[in-house]
């Protein structure tokens, strides 16, 4: 009987083994899902941005019409387009993951999906950051032109503030947020493979 009772209790741990990564496998597919939709959600924002510049260079009718204000609004609708693209080649990258490979290969996926994503949020952050306030900078220098330093002040100080906060804060917090979650993606597919031995 204590036999009977031996096999009975590996095939309940049996059981609950195969539980355990069937759960993490949707979360982990759950949250691929998320990060895709993000990124091109993302995307589209940008692009009907950089779309509202270019009709706004178009329609309105700006007192000053100098090559240097619409060469500024030029590059911020440039910028859009850029990083839309950036965007939707990152969805690409995270779409290449594939659910069915094999869990040594899935895991090295998602290794080199987070290398790429840390070289592209190194260098892409930054230079956007700084071409956007360039850019911003000269638009409003224009359009203010002769206006007396209150209206400098009310127009630099929230736009940069923004751009600040926005840099600083807001994306620190998103990148630390998405870099936790990735890296728990990576153990959790570690741990998978730990235990499965492939």
């Amino acid at each position: 009987m204590q036999d009977f009772n031996d096999l009975k209790h590996l095939w309940k741990q049996d059981d609950q083994n195969d539980i355990l990564p069937q759960i993490k496998l949707s979360r982990i597919k759950s949250f691929r899902q998320v990060l895709i939709r993000k990124e091109i959600i993302g995307a589209i924002l940008l692009l009907i941005t950089g779309i509202a510049i270019i009709a706004l260079v178009y329609f309105l009718d700006f007192r000053h019409k100098t090559l240097t204000l619409y060469s500024s609004l030029f590059i911020v609708s440039l910028l859009c387009f850029t990083q839309a693209s950036l965007m939707l080649t990152t969805a690409n990258k995270i779409k290449q993951i594939s659910e069915t490979a094999i869990p040594t290969e899935h895991l090295l996926q998602w290794r080199q999906f987070n290398i790429f994503r840390k070289k592209r949020i190194h260098w892409n952050l930054p230079i956007y950051h700084i071409l956007l306030s360039i850019a911003l900078s000269i638009y409003l220098w224009e359009i203010l032109q002769g206006a007396n330093s209150t209206y400098y002040l009310l127009a630099y100080l929230p736009t940069y503030g923004w751009i600040l906060f926005s840099y600083f804060y807001i994306g620190k917090k998103q990148l630390a947020k998405n870099d936790q979650d990735i890296n728990e993606i990576i153990s959790q597919l570690e741990e998978l493979e730990r235990q499965f031995g492939n």
